[in-house]
């Protein structure tokens, strides 16, 4: 099971629901100055492809998609594993691209200085494929 979370621009807004209709967030930047910024925090990332790259820490690995664009719009994390250090690099990483963290299990924002892990619970306590019940 994996955890996702977007990386964006996102400056001005404290929540997602506060986007105006229509709205897309600006571009992180050029590919090449995105991967020298995650090489920056973590330099043990690998890039097979200018596409993707991943990281392998102690009992995770997160992969970093950026996907076929130029310049790149946002990178998608998917995490795997679990651990503390996984949330503050998550943290660091999106200070390094000035990017905004979109939590998919929260459906808005990590908030770093508050309770980043939120998003963290709903994902890991969520029922694994087979044990969802009707309810009775």
């Amino acid at each position: 099971m994996s955890w996702i979370i977007y990386l964006m621009g996102a400056a001005g807004f404290d929540s997602v629901r506060d986007f105006p209709e229509g709205w897309s967030p600006p571009p992180l930047g050029p590919r090449e100055a995105v991967i020298r910024k995650l090489r920056e925090v973590l330099p043990s990332i690998f890039f097979p492809t200018p596409a993707e790259g991943s990281f392998h820490g102690d009992g995770f690995s997160i992969t970093f998609e950026l996907g076929p664009w130029e310049p790149t719009p946002r990178v998608k994390l998917i995490v795997h594993g679990t651990g503390d250090e996984v949330l503050d690099l998550i943290g660091k990483v999106a200070e390094a691209l000035d990017a905004r963290a979109l939590d998919t299990g929260l459906g808005d924002f990590m908030r770093f200085h508050k309770d980043p892990d939120s998003g963290r619970h709903v994902w890991r306590d969520a029922p694994q494929p087979g044990q969802w019940m009707a309810p009775a």
